[in-house]
């Protein structure tokens, strides 16, 4: 390891401590905006996916895919005046965390920047390098990637933006470590739980009721989240219902961030 790469992992072992940084079981480090970026996000990413025990492989393809990520993020993902000059913005965010159960279980990897719209690359040939970045994570995810709406996790207040991700199927054989197991509170704790991962977010106007069994959590008009029974619902404003173990309570309250964004105006960044 070259003296760059072990200033790299000190900084990242800084800002990317042992224990969870955040509750719901999501590691979260903040990307320098700069030339560094890469590096950084190669460096927490390998950190973490290595104290989860995750095999070597997964841990390199996902190293190389979160550089690719960042990368992005720096290139296509800064605010900028409409002749091009920089703005000041929330420094970009990575994120890890497990998702899904048994067979269904992978590693969620994310990159948060504050342009919400979607910047597709303008490749002009095979080996153009943003272009070929995302090919790789393409072919190494075999297509389970993508971007949505959403919001901060470390801005306080939280900001407006986009994830850019990518999944990577994880062994039904797995088990994380102890402190990384995911929990199985009650319905009225989960749905605090839930509250309070969503009011960090900046979801403010939430209204939450507690039954028998049963709680209620609402985000707003025609956005309710039920939980019982081991499971969280709501439905998709397309009408679908979608249920989540009380265990994948990240990704519960991603989906439900994401859906409140996509229903948001689209803020000027100019102002900011």
């Amino acid at each position: 390891m070259t003296m760059a790469a072990e200033a790299t992992m000190a900084e990242a072992e800084t800002t990317f401590p042992a224990r969870v940084p955040d509750r719901g079981g999501c590691a979260v480090v903040r990307l320098p905006p700069d030339g560094s970026i890469a590096a950084v996000a190669r460096a927490g990413t390998a950190l973490t996916l290595e104290r989860l025990g995750l095999p070597d492989e997964d841990v390199a393809n996902a190293t190389l895919m979160a550089s690719e990520l960042a990368t992005n993020a720096l290139q296509h993902g800064s605010p900028r005046t409409p002749d091009g000059r920089l703005l000041p913005a929330h420094p970009a965010e990575l994120w890890i965390y497990l998702r899904g159960t048994g067979g269904g279980r992978e590693l969620a990897v994310k990159v948060f920047d504050r342009v919400r719209e979607w910047r597709p690359p303008a490749v002009t040939g095979v080996l153009a390098e943003h272009g070929r970045g995302l090919l790789i994570i393409e072919a190494l995810t075999e297509g389970r990637w993508g971007h949505h709406p959403t919001r901060s996790r470390l801005a306080r207040p939280a900001v407006t933006g986009k994830a850019t991700w990518f999944a990577l199927p994880v062994s039904p054989e797995f088990r994380p470590p102890a402190h990384h197991a995911p929990p199985r509170p009650g319905a009225a704790y989960a749905a605090q739980e839930l509250h309070a991962l969503l009011a960090e977010r900046g979801l403010t106007r939430l209204i939450r009721r507690n039954g028998d069994g049963v709680s209620v959590l609402s985000v707003k008009e025609n956005l309710t989240v039920w939980c019982e029974s081991g499971w969280f619902r709501w439905r998709t404003p397309d009408g679908a219902q979608v249920r989540l173990p009380r265990g994948d309570i990240t990704e519960v309250c991603e989906r439900i961030v994401q859906l409140h964004e996509s229903t948001a105006p689209e803020p000027d960044l100019s102002r900011t």
